[in-house]
Parts: C-alpha cells; sequence; structure tokens
C-alpha cells in the first residue's frame, strides 16, 4: 500500500525533483562540465544550502536518476512476480522497463554517461539491481524456470553489466531503439550463445 506523504514531505520531494529536472536542463545545454552548483541553485530558485541539503554534489544529481530507474524496475518486477510470468520474461521486462525514460530523455543519459555517474549514489542503485535480479534468478532456480547449475550472483553481474553497457552504447550511437536493443542483449544472456542439441 501506498505511504501517503505528509505536507512537509511532499514539498521536500517538490524541492529535490525540481533541483533534479533544473540540473538536467543545464546538463543537457551547457554541458555535466560546465554547469555549477551555483547554476543549478539559481535555475531552481533555491540557496546552496538546500542544494546540498537534498545533493552533496552535483554528481550526486544522477544518484535520483538511478533512485527513478530502480524505482520503475522494481515495479516492472513486482508486476511479473505477481502475475506469475515466466522468470526470464520477468528478467527482460525488469531490465527494459527503463527504456522508455532513456528514449524520451536520451540527452540526458548521454550526459550520465559522459560524467562519472558513479558518484552519488549511483553505486547504490547498481547494489539494489544486483539484489533485485538475484532474488528474480534464486526464484527462478527453485521454480524451475532457470537453471540450478548457474550462480545467481554470477548471472545478476552479467545482466547488471548488459544492462548498463547497452545503455553506454546506445547512447553514442542514433536511430536505435534502447528497448529492443536491451531485450536482444538480455535474450543473448538467457538463451546462450551455443547452439542446443
Amino acid at each position: 500500500m501506498p505511504t501517503t506523504l505528509n505536507r512537509t514531505q511532499k514539498r521536500q520531494k517538490e524541492t529535490k525533483e525540481r533541483i533534479f529536472r533544473m540540473a538536467m536542463e543545464l546538463f543537457i545545454k551547457n554541458g555535466f562540465e560546465n554547469t555549477t552548483v551555483s547554476d543549478i541553485t539559481e535555475a531552481a530558485d533555491i540557496g546552496k544550502g538546500t542544494f546540498f541539503t537534498y545533493f552533496p554534489t552535483k554528481e550526486a544529481v544522477f544518484g535520483q536518476l538511478g533512485e527513478m530507474m530502480m524505482e520503475t524496475m522494481s515495479v516492472a518486477a513486482e508486476e511479473g512476480m505477481n502475475s506469475k510470468e515466466p522468470i526470464p520474461e520477468i528478467l527482460k521486462n525488469t531490465l527494459t522497463a527503463s527504456a522508455d525514460w532513456h528514449e524520451a530523455n536520451k540527452p540526458i543519459t548521454q550526459q550520465m554517461i559522459r560524467s562519472d555517474f558513479n558518484a552519488g549514489g549511483y553505486s547504490l542503485n547498481k547494489r539494489r539491481l544486483l539484489e533485485l535480479l538475484i532474488k528474480l534468478i534464486h526464484d527462478g532456480q527453485d521454480n524451475g524456470g532457470l537453471s540450478r547449475e548457474v550462480n545467481a550472483e554470477d548471472a545478476a553481474i552479467v545482466l547488471a553489466g548488459t544492462y548498463f553497457a547497452v545503455i553506454a552504447y546506445w547512447a553514442i550511437t542514433e536511430n536505435a531503439s534502447l528497448r529492443e536493443r536491451l531485450a536482444s542483449s538480455i535474450d543473448v544472456i538467457l538463451k546462450g550463445l551455443v547452439p542446443r542439441s
């Protein structure tokens, strides 16, 4: 059941989202390196203290993006589990769930790839993604949908690595569908490269 936010929490959420939006707009317009915290605070009409309440550095703004993507992927995984879809399908849907956002906001994704996006909470979101994938893989192994011979953590690392590598590759290419590229790459992992006899 969703949690209802009180007035203060709503205002804090709105402020954090406004800072994020303004920062992303400036990153796209001026480039990440050419955007300062002062530029962001001026665009968001806040003081520097308010900025630092929500983000310790400008790099940390990308952590908010990671949180948004993790929420989207977690919802996709939960919906798949609730509707009893096969685990390979849940894994694919989970990892492609953020594709629409990235495609609609390609310049932001490109800036994220160009910057040091390992800072500011992004590593925490990577860990959360790995934990989600490990759980899904264990569930698949328990119900027979995935091989028990595979180490779940290793499989999760490969899937997460593929997810990030495909997004990075897509961000520097033109006229490609991220959703299709992710689905195809995940299929390579799920189906394997070796023909079955």
